[in-house]
């Protein structure tokens, strides 16, 4: 594995989360001035935090997920800068504009670092905790976490370098399917934070990062290694799932696991959640059930122990992984961002039935169109339902839905000497559900020359 043409095994003991973070986004080994830039940059972007932020967070119980809580804070941090949403500014704020690109990683960054914050320590029911000036992110993830020591307040040095290696390892892995779900949103030029929120989303699926929780709590609802077989056994007859094992690119052994494998056992061997690890992982990858299928443990299976051994609870590891990927993200999105705007549409194939419709009455709504186009009036235009013409595919596309109630008070006061309105079409009218509420018991829909111009665009 490299990052930028740089082997981890070279860099993986050493390197900071501003070290990776530079070298994927902005392509190159930082100086110490560089280092010592960003991190100061992180470190004020991070002490920017709206009251809204902090308020949507400290809405939620405590026994909601952390994932939930992140993406709230950083929907709360967007609301706050409505100025950084390309559509609400109504023009393009990023593409080719690479100022505003790395403006816009950093507080994406910090904000992403804030909310994590915030949500573990809702969970844990304690205060919040900004950041230390003089703390490099690590420290002050375990800082804002609240993730120190008794005695000093402060957090273990020892365990921020566990954690320092872990992140080295996992920074980027290439279009994972959040990176993807990421990038499929800045195709749209949208801002990175709606695009983090998408990440996020897909991310916290069992099949992705999801799969490092579940994991971590399968393993502890397995108990002993001693129960380890029956459970190959469940899983051999699909009575249960093995997170954890089997990766979409790695049909090896997962490189990190090589790396990680000494951080836990700095961390100490007869940890009972490794020891259940270790020995599900030596099981299965002597069963030929596994081995035909080329089915080995990814880091999922041993990551969430990590984080358990370093006192971090299971529900919050699959927005630490996250966070851990969140200068690979930025650098994915700087990259999209220096390139011509592409939005991403995947091809699709109906497989289903299609019922006739004569071709003529297409042809009829587009000449009418055309005419009224041609003289500019739309007064006469009306999109006619495709049943008085025999076909049924157009009625999904032109023909009148069920109004809303405010667009039908609005009709029925404009009508109010009408004894009845005339539907367009079998699917411009239904039964009113809620007849008691003073609504009409039907809904008529008279589209409005827009409506009617918007659905006949759609055809043609």
């Amino acid at each position: 594995m490299q990052f930028r043409g740089h082997n981890i095994a070279d860099f993986w003991k050493t390197a900071d989360f501003e070290d990776t973070t530079h070298l994927l986004i902005w392509g190159s080994w930082p100086t110490a001035a560089e280092k010592e830039a960003l991190r100061k940059k992180l470190i004020r972007a991070a002490l920017d935090i709206p009251d809204s932020v902090v308020k949507v967070v400290q809405a939620f119980p405590r026994t909601a997920p952390p994932m939930q809580m992140v993406i709230a804070g950083l929907a709360a941090y967007l609301g706050e800068d409505p100025g950084s949403i390309p559509a609400n500014a109504c023009r393009n704020l990023y593409n080719a504009n690479m100022p505003a690109v790395d403006k816009s990683i950093i507080k994406t960054l910090g904000a992403f670092q804030v909310c994590v914050g915030l949500a573990a320590c809702r969970r844990a029911g304690i205060p919040s905790r900004p950041v230390d000036a003089d703390g490099s992110f690590l420290y002050n993830m375990f800082l804002v976490t609240g993730n120190v020591e008794r005695d000093t307040g402060k957090p273990n040095p020892t365990s921020v370098y566990h954690l320092q290696r872990l992140w080295a390892l996992g920074a980027d892995l290439g279009h994972t399917n959040s990176t993807a779900a990421f990038l499929l949103g800045a195709s749209t030029l949208a801002d990175p934070l709606s695009c983090l929120i998408s990440a996020l989303s897909s991310g916290y699926g069992i099949m992705h990062f999801g799969a490092a929780e579940a994991s971590l709590k399968s393993l502890v609802a397995i108990g002993g290694k001693e129960n380890v077989p029956n459970l190959i056994a469940k899983v051999k007859q699909r009575e249960a799932k093995l997170f954890g094992y089997g990766h979409r690119v790695f049909k090896t052994i997962d490189p990190r696991i090589l790396f990680a494998a000494q951080i836990m056992n700095e961390l100490g061997s007869d940890h009972p959640l490794l020891q259940v690890a270790m020995e599900i992982d030596r099981i299965a990858s002597e069963d030929e059930y596994f081995v035909s299928r080329k089915l080995q443990a990814n880091s999922d299976l041993y990551i969430g122990v990590v984080y358990t051994a370093l006192h971090f609870e299971p529900s919050i590891v699959p927005v630490m992984i996250m966070l851990m990927r969140s200068g690979g993200l930025m650098a994915h999105w700087r990259e999209a961002m220096g390139q011509p705007a592409n939005i991403w549409r995947p091809q699709q194939f109906y497989t289903g039935e299609v019922s006739g419709s004569p071709a003529d009455s297409y042809d009829a709504v587009a000449s009418e169109w055309k005419t009224a186009r041609a003289v500019g009036n739309l007064n006469n235009l009306r999109a006619p339902s495709a049943f008085d013409n025999g076909g049924e595919v157009l009625s999904a596309d032109i023909a009148a839905g069920p109004a809303t109630p405010r667009e039908d008070a609005r009709t029925s006061k404009r009508n109010a000497n009408d004894t009845e309105l005339e539907p367009r079409g079998v699917a411009a009218s239904v039964a009113n559900p809620n007849p008691e509420e003073g609504e009409p018991s039907i809904w008529h829909s008279t589209l409005s020359e827009i409506k009617d111009l918007t659905r006949l665009m759609s055809l043609l």
